[in-house]
């Protein structure tokens, strides 16, 4: 990083956290998932993203979205404010998140 980076400030909101508290008995670590987030997504935010959400009658089309440590966070950039909100996140290991954020269905019983 260099000294004319912009530097983004990354807020989680309490669903998001509560959520990510949760993933525990998973094996997520939810501190190392919250410090790395904060890192990664304090600069070049959009640049960082793995893709933008789109699927139908899902409440965060149009959110960006990124894989940490086996946790999907959806985000928003408020580009006037320099701020990123997390408002969602989601363990990478479940269909669902196959499925919502990479299209593919598991179709094999583990």
């Amino acid at each position: 990083m260099t000294d004319k980076e912009i530097y983004y400030e990354v807020i989680w909101g309490q669903k998001a956290r509560v959520k990510l508290a949760e993933m525990k008995p998973y094996k997520i670590d939810p501190k190392l998932v919250f410090r790395n987030s904060k890192s990664i997504l304090s600069v070049k935010p959009r640049e960082k993203a793995a893709d933008v959400v789109d699927y139908p009658a899902f409440e965060f089309n149009g959110y960006y979205w990124i894989y940490i440590d086996n946790v999907i966070i959806v985000y928003d950039v408020l580009e006037s404010e320099k701020k990123v909100l997390v408002d969602a996140c989601y363990s990478a290991l479940t269909g669902f998140t196959l499925q919502r954020f990479y299209g593919e269905h598991d179709t094999e019983s583990l």
